[in-house]
């Protein structure tokens, strides 16, 4: 069972069957929120007890007995009418402590770590200085993936987390068009037949366009295996915020030839995190969100390749 808080996102995975009865409220402990994460049916009522003895009656003093035994028998003080009320059950309780301290499985257990308050990455808190904002966010991405990622906010907006992935490619444009002047790496398969000069400037246009067609198209296939395995707790907006942060490594490929295995190794691992923490799925939600779009891919390359070859 997923608890998500309605208001800011945060979010955990839970054993429903671990889950006292009476529960139905939580307050989350990033936002404050209070609110009901499930339904459920009132509790039966609880009726009085009646063992307790009645109280005895009181004696009456020597001097009132002919009074009193005009008036009758004492009466015994008699109960209030109706049911004796219990205290209210705790329909509301409060169990967002309680579900941090649930012991689940391993996984489950690591997903309930503490997550940082959501904070904006510098690159989009700042209205200047974005070199060095773009720079600190690259190194707070490369050496803390884990805590930059447990504390992505959504609800932003997805300009300055692309603005920040273009950057890079535009780096790698920039340098594979270089390499390509020099005669060090081939030219790209589109422009192979023209000029030099021609070839580099076309790069710096059509890499970048070539390489967003790819994210959004990959950001769409991993959101739909996460809602597919229902680790989705940040919706679209989250998991291209994850894509666009965790594409760092690609800056490698300003190396040539060695920088490209290794920043296709980087980026793998950094979009595993940063999906991970992001979402706060579990690392087999993750890794089958990773895995079975490259196994489809595969099994229709395979196929494709066959009917090719058939014709």
């Amino acid at each position: 069972m997923n608890i998500i808080c309605p208001k800011c996102g945060f979010g955990r995975t839970v054993n429903e069957e671990k889950l006292p009865p009476k529960a139905v409220m939580a307050t989350c402990p990033k936002c404050r929120n209070r609110f009901k994460f499930r339904e459920i049916a009132p509790l039966e009522h609880i009726e009085p007890t009646t063992d307790s003895p009645l109280p005895a009656p009181a004696l009456a003093p020597e001097n009132q007995g002919t009074q009193e035994e005009a008036q009758g028998p004492v009466q015994p003080e008699q109960a209030p009418h109706g049911p004796v009320e219990s205290p209210t059950p705790p329909h509301d309780e409060d169990l967002w402590n309680e579900l941090a301290a649930l012991k689940e499985d391993e996984e489950d257990d690591s997903q309930a770590e503490y997550r940082p308050e959501p904070s904006l990455p510098l690159w989009e808190r700042v209205s200047s200085g974005y070199p060095r904002a773009f720079a600190q966010t690259f190194l707070e991405v490369l050496a803390n993936p884990k805590a930059f990622f447990s504390a992505m906010p959504v609800g932003y907006g997805m300009v300055k987390p692309l603005l920040f992935f273009l950057i890079i490619v535009q780096a790698v444009a920039l340098s594979q068009s270089i390499w390509q002047l020099l005669g060090i790496i081939p030219p790209n398969a589109l422009t192979e037949n023209l000029d030099n000069t021609l070839q580099a400037a076309l790069s710096l246009i059509l890499y970048p366009i070539e390489v967003c067609i790819f994210l959004f198209l990959d950001t769409a296939m991993n959101h739909f295996f996460l809602r597919l395995f229902k680790a989705d707790t940040k919706g679209f907006e989250g998991t291209f915020r994850a894509e666009t942060y965790s594409a760092a490594p690609m800056l490698l490929m300003i190396v040539p030839y060695i920088g490209l295995p290794l920043a296709m190794i980087g980026v793998v691992v950094y979009k595993f995190l940063g999906l991970r923490h992001v979402h706060g799925a579990t690392n087999k939600q993750v890794l089958a969100v990773l895995i079975l779009p490259m196994l489809l891919a595969i099994t229709v390359a395979i196929v494709l390749t066959l009917l090719t070859g058939g014709i």
